[in-house]
């Protein structure tokens, strides 16, 4: 019975959900800049595009909080939704990753690259200058066979159903079901 009332206050509740929306982004960017800052694991292109949804959810987050905390609990719950598909997308993103990391295709995105053609047009300085210092489909840092770009997918996916479902939830709430 106690995990019940858990699940329901962590999913009805306006301004937990926002502050559990809010807060999840917040470690993961800290986490990433300790792991940068703290050891030296410079981030790639794809890691660093991988942090900015994490920003636009704490800045919406902590919009969603301030009107939960107001009183306003469907705004609030529109805003926790507008994350959920931010959460989507950013999974859809760091699953790129672990598909570029692991070779299952090649990143599409400039600066990402592994290597340069010698071949084609521009002077090599421009092209040496132009590829990624740290490559993309390199894995950094793993724990379990899993890279850090694949726990951001898990972590991204479980906050885009938990975000999901919390909108939903303080919707119904607010509407009296």
């Amino acid at each position: 019975m106690q995990l019940k009332n858990l699940i329901n206050s962590v999913l009805t509740r306006p301004t937990l959900a926002a502050a559990i929306v809010t807060a999840v982004p917040a470690v993961l960017l800290a986490a990433a800049f300790v792991f940068q800052y703290g050891f030296g694991l410079a981030p790639c292109v794809l890691c660093v595009y991988q942090r900015w949804p994490y920003a636009a959810i704490i800045l919406i987050g902590l919009a969603a909080f301030v009107l939960a905390r107001r009183g306003h609990a469907k705004p609030a719950a529109a805003l926790i939704f507008i994350t959920a598909l931010i959460f989507i997308g950013e999974t859809l993103l760091a699953a790129y990753h672990v598909g570029v990391e692991y070779h299952w295709w090649a990143s599409a995105f400039e600066g990402c690259s592994t290597g340069f053609d010698v071949t084609g047009g521009g002077s090599i300085l421009d092209k040496i200058e132009s590829t990624a210092a740290v490559r993309c489909d390199a894995v950094a840092w793993s724990l379990f066979g899993i890279s850090m770009a694949g726990y951001n997918a898990i972590i991204a996916f479980a906050m885009g159903i938990y975000a999901t479902a919390a909108s939903i939830m303080v919707t119904r709430k607010a509407n009296g079901f």
